[in-house]
């Protein structure tokens, strides 16, 4: 953390109510005060940023959830999804390692949380970009997943 404002004694209440409005209730700083000052501390951008992942990371829906997302977004089935994971190389171990757990999450997991790699590699084999995907597990509309005609063209 680190401070992202400071209020200097000495101050009427007025000031302080008014420092404590903008910084906590606005801003979701803590405050802290010192022998010196009035201090509002917030994450730093990194803080924030692995905050934001580690959320991420943690979104998760049904199996069901995904795979009819999938049907009516690529019109892609739970076969061809698994066939998909089983067309992943192996050669090394680490790669012998990536897949078995893939298979793992897609055979015996009851939701699929966005942080596992296997969502990750999913979607870029389907095309789908990290930020579709995540907008997808925000809120459970498939649309997300559709597509986009005008990148195609592009490419």
């Amino acid at each position: 953390m680190e401070i992202k404002a400071t209020l200097i004694k000495p101050y009427d209440d007025k000031r302080r109510e008014d420092f404590i409005v903008e910084n906590n209730h606005q801003n979701g700083y803590e405050i802290r005060e010192t022998e010196t000052a009035l201090e509002a501390w917030g994450y730093t951008e990194q803080e924030e940023a692995q905050q934001e992942a580690e959320r991420i990371a943690q979104l998760h829906l049904t199996r069901g959830d995904v795979f009819r997302a999938l049907l009516l977004a690529r019109q892609v089935t739970r076969a061809q999804i698994r066939a998909l994971i089983e067309q992943m190389p192996d050669e090394t171990p680490e790669q012998m390692i990536a897949k078995e757990y893939a298979l793992i999450d897609f055979d015996e997991s009851l939701d699929f949380y966005r942080g596992v790699q296997l969502i990750d590699t999913l979607g870029q084999q389907l095309g789908i970009s990290s930020e579709a995907m995540t907008q997808f597990f925000e809120t459970n509309d498939w649309h997300y997943l559709v597509p986009d005609v005008r990148q195609q063209a592009e490419e």
